[in-house]
């Protein structure tokens, strides 16, 4: 009876002991970065908890410059300005007075850009269509439409630029092997009709290389999207087409992965302006079970869901496509999808919708959202005592049960 007591005491000691060395690895574990295929997997719920730490992140960050600016205001020589109101109201409105010039001389070079004459909208078989969707542009004071388009390399967004222009204009490749050597080109026509109302309206389209690295494998090109960045930047961007095929059956990782790119290099915002463009529209036999419309549909909210978060939900209208020559046509010769829809009308009327619908993007350098790779130092020491805490538990859950089995005379 005398030894009972020291003996319990003991393994009161060792198992107090155990669950200590059990929860360092506990917090470890959960300090450790998400691995890759956590961010994007198939599972739904992990991506939505994702997409929900994201949506945080990105309100603790402007949460965190607005403090910032803030305490420079005040530390900086800005306290005289602050302390007269009379001063600071000045300087806001020179501070206006600046972004409006710089507005101005940003649209002036756009005005002064040597445009091609757009001979080939003549020949356009919507031509009819497409001059009254113009017409109403111009109407609401627009003198240019600006889209840019963005998407892997296949997907068809050369041959899309082909579509809205009439003409070969952007180079063609079915394969790629090898990078692009311009991260971007841009196509700019004039319109010089008869119709005083419509003549002199321009049309900037640009194409951009594919978002995937050719040479690494499943892996995005962040050299490609900077540089489009770079090449973008100061260009009122009326309409972003986002490029993708629409016989597939999923949304793969490098698609998601791609799409959470173009939200930290561009800003979340230009998902408000972007519209999905599906092409390989022809389809003449959907997979069993499914119409053209539901297989449309599902291929539609796929892409979408891959690019929504808990609370960032853009309307992403889209809009399929058939830029082959087999392309059917109805009567009038207008092309047309396999629900008989005239999908160029219908295309650009979408582009219009987005272009009127709220102010063009613009991009800027505040608007990227760079990985902070500071602590990137410390993921192998964290490993390592990983592994470290998990041989420690195991020695003293050995050493418990010896000593149990020793008390119990086992």
């Amino acid at each position: 009876g005398g030894g009972t007591l020291p003996c319990c005491a003991d393994s009161q000691r060792l198992l107090c002991l155990f669950e200590a060395c059990k929860s360092p690895l506990s917090v470890a574990q959960s300090r450790m970065p998400p691995r890759e295929e956590e961010l994007v997997g198939d599972e739904d719920e992990e991506y939505d908890e994702y997409e929900e730490e994201y949506e945080e992140a990105d309100e603790y960050e402007d949460e965190e410059e607005l403090n910032a600016a803030a305490a420079a205001a005040l530390s900086s020589p800005g306290k005289a300005a602050a302390a007269d109101p009379q001063q600071s109201e000045d300087e806001q409105v020179v501070t206006e007075e600046i972004t409006e010039e710089e507005e101005e001389e940003e649209e002036s070079e756009e005005d002064n850009e040597v445009a091609q004459d757009w001979s080939a909208l003549r020949l356009i078989p919507e031509h009819d269509h497409i001059t009254d969707i113009l017409t109403q542009l111009k109407d609401e004071g627009r003198k240019q439409l600006t889209v840019l388009l963005l998407g892997k390399s296949g997907t068809g967004k050369s041959s899309t630029v082909n579509s809205l222009l009439g003409e070969k204009a952007a180079a063609v490749s079915a394969f790629k092997l090898q990078p692009d050597t311009d991260s971007s080109t841009t196509f700019l026509r004039q319109v010089t009709a008869s119709n005083p109302e419509l003549d002199g309206f321009k049309l900037k389209i640009i194409d951009t290389c594919g978002l995937e690295d050719p040479e690494a494998g499943d892996t995005v090109n962040y050299t490609a999207l900077q540089r489009i960045a770079e090449d973008i930047k100061g260009v009122q961007v009326d309409v972003v087409m986002y490029v993708d095929r629409l016989d597939l059956y999923r949304v793969e990782p490098l698609d998601k992965r791609i799409m959470q790119s173009i939200s930290e290099t561009f800003g979340r915002k230009i998902w408000q302006k972007t519209l999905l463009v599906l092409t390989h529209g022809n389809l003449p036999m959907p997979p069993p079970g499914t119409t053209f419309e539901t297989f449309s549909d599902r291929r539609i909210n796929l892409l979408r869901k891959a690019v929504r978060g808990t609370f960032f939900k853009p309307a992403l209208p889209a809009q399929l496509v058939e830029n082959s020559d087999a392309c059917k046509t109805d009567p009038d010769r207008c092309r047309i999808l396999p629900d008989g829809s005239r999908w160029l009308v219908d295309l650009w009327g979408a582009a219009a919708d987005m272009a009127l619908g709220s102010k063009p993007y613009v991009w800027s350098k505040r608007l990227s959202k760079k990985a902070n790779n500071n602590f990137k130092w410390l993921i192998p020491i964290v490993a390592y005592g990983q592994v470290r805490i998990y041989d420690i538990c195991q020695w003293v859950e050995v050493q418990l049960l010896v000593h149990v089995k020793n008390v119990n005379g086992i």
